[in-house]
C-alpha cells in the first residue's frame, strides 16, 4: 500500500518521482544525501529532503551527488 504521510513520502513513491529505483534510492539515504528512515518495517523519505535534492539539480548515480545538506546555501529551501 502506497502513503504519502505528512513529510514522509514512501520509498517507492519517491524513487518514482526521481525516476529511478528504490535501491539507488536507498544508496542515497546511506550516502546521506537524501533524509530517509525506517517506520514499522517500511522506508520513508523526507519530502523536504527530495524537494532540496531536486532544486539543487539532484543526478543519480548517488556516489556523484553531494550531500545536499552540506551543499545548500539557499535561505529557501528546506534542507538546511
Amino acid at each position: 500500500m502506497e502513503k504519502e504521510v505528512g513529510e514522509l513520502v514512501e520509498l517507492e513513491i519517491a524513487a518514482r518521482e526521481l525516476g529511478t529505483t528504490g535501491l539507488k534510492l536507498l544508496l542515497l539515504i546511506k550516502a546521506g544525501t537524501i533524509e530517509g528512515l525506517m517506520e514499522e518495517g517500511e522506508w520513508y523519505v523526507t519530502r523536504s529532503s527530495l524537494e532540496c535534492f531536486r532544486a539543487h539539480g539532484g543526478e543519480l548515480p548517488a556516489a556523484a551527488t553531494p550531500s545536499c545538506q552540506s551543499s545548500c546555501k539557499s535561505s529557501t529551501c528546506a534542507c538546511g
